[in-house]
């Protein structure tokens, strides 16, 4: 054998064993509560240090380092709501408090040994926020205008269950500091007269679950309003979720 061969070899036997050894977890998890993080090597190697990364768009960030020399560091971004709760070279864990949205995604754990270089195990994270919603509509002058609003994460989807009408739909979107959205379908029917007595319903699909809004449209006394006064109650709950 060559000594070409010989080292090709070698790096096949180190790819092969990294790859083994990797693995990919997921957590499902609600905004503002705790979260765990826990990866283990098993296996013969010398571990020099474990780094947790949390993966963005463009690149990955440090988020907390250990080493028997160095001991524990962490981001300056996450000192205040993540420590080790398990310090282990090839057992070890991280805990984040108060998970955010901006949280949503994968973290990855590398350990980094001699001479195979680092091995990493990603946990992937899907943070929600609870779904919220609600569903008025208006009557007048024989025309109906319905508007849907929910606000959650990820963002959710809204569509109409109604009697056959002659309908337009439009949608907008709020994003929020916090990351969360709301999103506002309205719906506007020409000729009201067929929906008299019958069901509006909301369907919102949100984490793969379907949530219905709905309600029964009558001509009662608290229905006989103008359009204004709807667009002013979704501008007054959106100031409320902001």
């Amino acid at each position: 054998m060559t000594f070409q061969g010989l080292i090709f070899g070698v790096v096949s036997i180190v790819l092969c064993r990294a790859e083994v050894d990797t693995v990919t977890q997921k957590k499902v998890v609600e905004v503002g509560s705790n979260v765990t993080l826990s990866c283990l090597l098993a296996g013969p190697y010398e571990i020099l240090q474990v780094t947790w990364q949390k993966k963005n768009s463009k690149q990955s960030e440090n988020v907390a380092t250990y080493s028997l020399q160095k001991g524990v560091n962490l981001a300056v971004a996450y000192q205040d709501r993540l420590n080790f709760t398990r310090l282990s070279l090839n057992d070890t864990a991280i805990t984040l408090w108060g998970v955010r949205i901006q949280d949503d995604g994968c973290f990855t754990c590398l350990f980094n040994t001699f001479p195979t270089g680092a091995i990493p195990q990603d946990t992937c994270l899907t943070v929600y926020e609870q779904l919220r919603g609600s569903l008025h509509y208006v009557l007048s002058d024989g025309k109906l205008t319905a508007a849907c609003l929910v606000s959650a994460w990820p963002r959710p989807e809204i569509s109409w269950i109604l009697p056959k009408a002659d309908s337009e739909r439009r949608e907008e979107e709020v994003q929020h500091p916090n990351g969360t959205v709301s999103v506002i379908s309205k719906l506007f029917v020409n000729s009201s007269t067929g929906l008299l007595g019958e069901e509006l319903i909301c369907r919102v699909r949100h984490m793969e679950k379907n949530r219905d809004y709905s309600v029964r449209v009558e001509v009662e006394e608290g229905h006989r309003v103008e359009v204004p006064w709807l667009l002013a109650t979704v501008l007054l709950l959106l100031t409320f979720l902001v």
